[in-house]
Order: C-alpha cells, then sequence, then structure tokens
C-alpha cells in the first residue's frame, strides 16, 4: 500500500460493496445526450473490473452484493466477471448474489458465489445453450435481390447469410464445435462453482427452467426471499453487522486516488502507467461513427489514440480491447501495422472480449500477446466479397437504368447486374490474394508455417480455449490477466506502484438513458452496418452475419 492509499483508503466503517448488473455492459463510457437527467452511471466492463480488483487488495472489504438481472452480454464478459468473483472467494472475500431474473449467462456468474438468492417469483431459465442463424435469401428472393456473393476459406459461411435458406454441412459443423464447446465450458464452470457433480450439472440443465423453489430444492441456488432480507443473509455470512457503499461511490473515491497519482506520475517515475484502450464494433475505413450497440471502429479513430497514448512517456506499455466481428479488410490490415510500429517501442497485449473474429483477429497480428477468454469468439481468417444485384427489386418497383461504361470491367460492381464469368474469375482472384496475405500474417505473428496456420484459418470461427490449442491466442483471461502480463513485458514487476489508465473513444452521443434499443434493433442495424461497409469497400473480413449463443 502506498501513501495515497494509506490518505485515502479510510472507508469509515463500510465493509461490503453492492453492485448493480443488468442489461448491456459496454466496454467503452457511455456519451448520452442528457447526462445530467435521471439515470446513474452505467458501469463498464472497465469499472466492474476496477472494483474488484480494489475489493480484492482492500482488507477492509470483507466481500460484494452483486445483483444480476437479464444481461445483454456475451459469454466472454460473463465470464471475465465469475472468474474475477472467483479469484476474490479464493481470497477469503464473500460474494453473494441476488439473481433477480435471467438464465444461462448470468447463472454463470452467479456460480462463482458463496451463496445465491432468487425472489420468490423468479424463474431461472437455465435450458443449456442454443444458437439462432438467420438466412434471408428467401426473403430478398421475394423482393427480387439475388445476393452474388463468396466467401474464400471453407468456413467463411459470413456469405451463406444472404445466398442459402440453410447452414452447409462446414458451417454446421463449425457451430456445432462452437456450441459444444461453451456448453462444455458452462457445465464445468457451474460444477466448479456450486461443487456439483458435472454428470448431475447436465441433468439439471437439461430439466429448466426451474421456478425459484424447484431452483432451491435443486440445489442451484441457496434460497428464496425478498432484496430487503439480502443485507440480513449477508451479516449471517460474515458474522458481522453490514455497512454497504454503492459501487458508483466506491469508483469516486478510486478515481480520486487514481488522479492523485496521475498528477504525481508528471514529476515522478514512481508510478509508470499501463494504458487500457476499449474499442467494439464493426471496423471501417475512417472515423468512428455511432455509439453504444451500434458503434464502429474507424481506423482513423483508433490509430490517432493509439498513437496519442503511445507517445505519451509515461505509458509503459499498452493493453488493447477488442469486441469487434470484423469488417473493412484494409482498415484492419492498417490498425495492425499500428499496432507492429507502437510494439516495436513498448508492449502492446490483445484483450479479447465476446467476439474478436476475422479483422477483429487481424488487428490483434501486430501485438505482443494476445489473450482471449476460454468463451471468446474468435478466428474466422477468410474474406468475403461480393455484391447484392437489384436488378429483379428495379423491375418490380417500375425503374429501369440504361447502364453505359468505357472499361470491360467498369460494370463490375454495379448492383444493377450479376458478374460475368470474367468478372467472377476476376473476383476469385482478389480474394485469393486477400487470404493468402491473411494467412500469411498469421503464419509470421503466430510462428507458425504457412500450411499449419492455413489449417486453423479457412474462414473457421473458434471459441477462445479452441483458438488456444491451436496456436492463435497466447493466453486465457480477462483484463486483469492481459494487464499482469503487459507489467511483465514492461518489466514493471510486482511491489511496483503502477497507475492503469482507461482511455476510449465513444464517437457519438447516444439516446440510451432515454430509448433502449431492442435486441432486433441491433440485429437490423449490424446487418445494415454489414451490407453498407460491403458496398463501399467490396472486400470484407468479417465473420458471420447472424448468430446469436445464448
Amino acid at each position: 500500500m502506498d501513501f495515497i492509499d494509506t490518505l485515502f483508503g479510510s472507508l469509515g466503517k463500510v465493509n461490503f460493496v453492492e453492485i448493480d448488473l443488468n442489461g448491456d455492459i459496454q466496454e467503452e463510457e457511455e456519451k448520452s445526450i442528457l447526462p445530467t437527467i435521471g439515470a446513474k452511471k452505467k458501469l463498464t466492463l472497465w469499472d466492474i473490473e476496477r472494483t474488484l480488483t480494489e475489493i480484492e487488495n482492500n482488507s477492509q472489504i470483507l466481500g460484494a452484493i452483486i445483483k444480476l438481472s437479464e444481461l445483454r452480454v456475451g459469454f466472454a464478459r460473463a465470464n471475465l466477471i465469475r472468474a474475477r468473483l472467483t479469484e476474490l472467494r479464493a481470497k477469503g472475500k464473500k460474494i453473494i448474489v441476488y439473481l433477480q431474473s435471467g438464465g444461462n449467462v448470468e447463472y454463470l456468474i452467479a456460480s462463482s458465489a458463496d451463496e445465491i438468492y432468487l425472489p420468490p417469483w423468479s424463474m431461472l431459465n437455465l435450458i443449456g445453450l442454443k444458437a439462432e442463424v438467420t438466412f434471408y435469401k428467401d426473403a430478398l428472393d421475394k423482393i427480387g435481390v439475388m445476393a452474388h456473393m463468396k466467401g474464400f476459406g471453407e468456413y467463411k459461411s459470413a456469405s451463406e447469410t444472404f445466398t442459402r435458406d440453410s447452414m452447409s454441412k462446414p458451417h454446421r459443423e463449425m457451430i456445432n464445435s462452437i456450441i459444444g464447446d461453451l456448453q462444455d465450458q458452462l457445465e464445468e464452470f457451474i460444477s466448479e462453482g456450486r461443487k456439483i457433480n458435472p454428470k448431475e450439472v447436465k441433468s439439471l440443465i437439461n430439466q429448466g427452467p426451474y421456478l425459484a423453489d424447484r431452483a432451491y430444492e435443486a440445489s442451484l441456488v441457496d434460497g428464496v426471499l425478498y432484496e430487503n432480507d439480502l443485507e440480513e443473509k449477508a451479516s449471517e455470512l460474515v458474522d458481522t453487522k453490514l455497512h454497504l457503499i454503492k459501487a458508483g461511490n466506491f469508483l469516486r473515491r478510486l478515481n480520486i486516488k487514481d488522479k492523485i497519482r496521475s498528477v504525481l506520475g508528471k514529476f515522478t517515475s514512481s508510478y509508470p502507467v499501463v494504458a487500457v484502450i476499449a474499442d467494439s464494433g464493426m471496423i471501417t475505413l475512417g472515423r468512428s461513427r455511432g455509439a453504444g450497440p451500434v458503434k464502429s471502429i474507424g481506423s482513423d479513430s483508433l490509430i490517432r489514440l493509439l498513437e496519442r497514448v503511445s507517445s505519451d512517456r509515461s505509458v509503459k506499455a499498452i493493453v488493447l480491447r477488442v469486441l469487434s466481428p470484423g469488417g473493412s479488410a484494409v482498415a484492419s490490415d492498417l490498425i495492425c501495422k499500428k499496432l507492429e510500429l507502437i510494439s516495436e517501442k513498448k508492449p502492446v497485449v490483445i484483450s479479447m472480449s465476446d467476439v474478436a473474429a476475422s479483422g477483429g483477429y487481424l488487428i490483434s497480428l501486430g501485438a505482443h500477446k494476445v489473450v482471449a477468454d476460454s468463451m471468446s469468439i474468435t478466428g474466422s481468417i477468410g474474406i468475403v466479397s461480393g455484391k447484392f444485384d437489384l436488378s429483379g427489386l428495379y423491375r418490380k418497383l417500375g425503374i429501369t437504368k440504361e447502364l453505359v461504361s468505357k472499361g470491360k470491367n467498369a460494370l463490375m460492381f454495379s448492383s444493377s447486374k450479376g458478374f460475368s464469368k470474367d468478372e467472377e474469375g476476376k473476383l476469385l482472384e482478389i480474394m485469393e490474394f486477400y487470404y493468402e496475405q491473411f494467412v500469411t500474417k498469421v503464419s509470421l505473428a503466430r510462428k507458425m508455417d504457412f500450411v499449419k496456420a492455413e489449417q486453423v484459418s479457412r474462414g473457421r470461427v473458434w471459441t477462445g480455449k479452441q483458438a488456444k490449442q491451436r496456436g492463435l491466442v497466447d493466453e486465457l483471461g480477462g483484463i486483469n490477466t492481459a494487464v499482469n502480463i503487459a507489467k511483465s513485458e514492461a518489466e514493471i514487476f510486482e511491489g511496483h506502484n503502477t497507475i492503469l489508465k482507461f482511455y476510449s473513444e465513444p464517437s457519438g452521443l447516444q439516446l440510451s438513458s432515454l430509448f433502449k434499443s431492442s435486441v432486433y434493433v441491433d440485429t437490423i442495424n449490424g446487418l445494415m452496418e454489414g451490407l453498407s461497409l460491403l458496398e463501399r469497400e467490396k472486400v470484407l473480413t468479417i465473420m458471420p452475419f447472424n448468430i446469436n449463443f445464448k
């Protein structure tokens, strides 16, 4: 403990932290048009990480109450929280979860607790995993639109979303592999957390969902009660009177200490900085656009932020947290190159969130080390290209077009016609070039021969656990793991006082405090962004468009 901790460490009688987790837990801080009206600041994943780290290191704090309801996060973000809570328990902290509502993702987190409680009218939807894969071919046929799209790589199935009405054999094999691995991990983590035999966990999942009393009888929860009785249970667990502090207030105290350290760091080398940068969304050329679930990663915006952070002499290492299904091949490669250049001067570590696939994986090849959660979705090393032929739609609408060109392939990407044989051949030639370049980058960065790199590529999507087994990532873990690796790479050894400085660049204002978008709106927005990207940039490094694992 340094003197700043000594000076500002006293919390009075406070001995427990209350953390509310619901809805989307974003990687970046949210900008709102009306930030001062109504709602409290929503915790980001980094806020949660900092809070749990402080609980772990503060001997005055005995534990935490986690209130969970209807999360909108992927398995990697949920597993990061589960793993950190498990680490807190191992250090002697007591964790109580109040599971107001939820299913697989929420229970994954809850399984790390000493005790789990449900309200009487709640239902536990622990029913196992599913994958929903959406296809639009029949809908496009009805309106006269034909998708001329191809994926280079046996498993590169993003084009199938528009060219088929069902999964191909490789696509189905890939989905079964991913969902099978995620299900195995879910059962394993529940078994470890709840001390239930793995076979019994599988049986319990097959018997779900559960009413509250049934969940208690099955030992999936430790009791059924209302929220006002929760503090009494926590007091009994630690055998002392409970004095709670909300996570938001707890964070404000941490922010004060961090700001003082940051100021002192300008005048002394006692506080080296590890920068944590978070960015999320579809990868595009130019500036980042949008916000929240429909934000994009603009190559110009992220590169500018990386330049600013890396040029700060107090920053000794960088952790880049990536949440992206990919996007523009050119933009992804530009970001990768920038990370390569920075890596020549100081360590860069990638931390993968729920998804860091295709272009999201390509970015990681510029870093020293790559860390993925075992439940992250990554890989998808392949290329997608093509166009939509709208001539049938134009006929239905009574629209006519006359095409005039002065080059043999001038109309190659026109939406008023399909590809000729020559144009299709040219497209395949282009895609083959980009695919070989992508695999070559994997081969060099991951120190594999080309044949081995190609075997784990082919457009195939992997879980983080599968990717680690195949040499595509270095370590399994969350932000904390990535930060510790960054410190080691920068030779910041244990006992050194370090400032962890968080950066994000949300690019737009959003109305999320007033209007919450639905899953369907998010899906449509993501789909439209993907189609718009294809129209602008022709060659994409992107994973399958619409696969939802729940």
